[in-house]
């Protein structure tokens, strides 16, 4: 069974450290990252299945862009994304639209619920699991 990966992008320092401190505490190796570029560096340099969750408001590179670069990566990955504010259902439309072709849960609301976000953890590694042992199957 492969480590637990998961990559957290999001320009909110205390905000991320909040994921990553959830994440390890349940087992998770983590790396966090504060825009769009570190994200796409992290996910070339790196291998193995991994879990991303991605803020969509980021500087340099936003969440809506770092999707369009993100088709490129062969290993088995499962996105999600996070938003806050009066914007969000319309930023999550934008995202889902051009999100097709990758593995994407649900969008995550901030602020998050530490159970929440367990949950989630746990839902979108067991995916990636299905995935991996089948990855010719198009992403549910």
């Amino acid at each position: 069974m492969p480590k637990k990966k998961l990559y957290i992008a999001d320009d909110n320092i205390e905000f991320a450290e909040y994921l990553r401190t959830v994440a390890e505490r349940s087992g998770w190796e983590v790396e966090t990252c504060l825009n769009g570029n570190e994200l796409l560096a992290l996910l070339e340099s790196g291998e193995g299945p991994a879990v991303v969750l991605v803020d969509i408001n980021m500087p340099e590179k936003d969440g809506i862009e770092v999707i369009e670069g993100l088709s490129d990566f062969s290993r088995p990955l499962r996105y999600r994304f996070m938003t806050g504010g009066a914007d969000a259902p319309m930023l999550a439309a934008k995202l889902m639209a051009r999100a097709r072709n990758l593995s994407v849960g649900r969008n995550l609301y901030k602020p998050i619920p530490l159970e929440t976000l367990k949950n989630v953890l746990g839902e979108e590694w067991d995916l990636l699991m299905q995935l991996e042992k089948r990855p010719n199957l198009p992403a549910e």
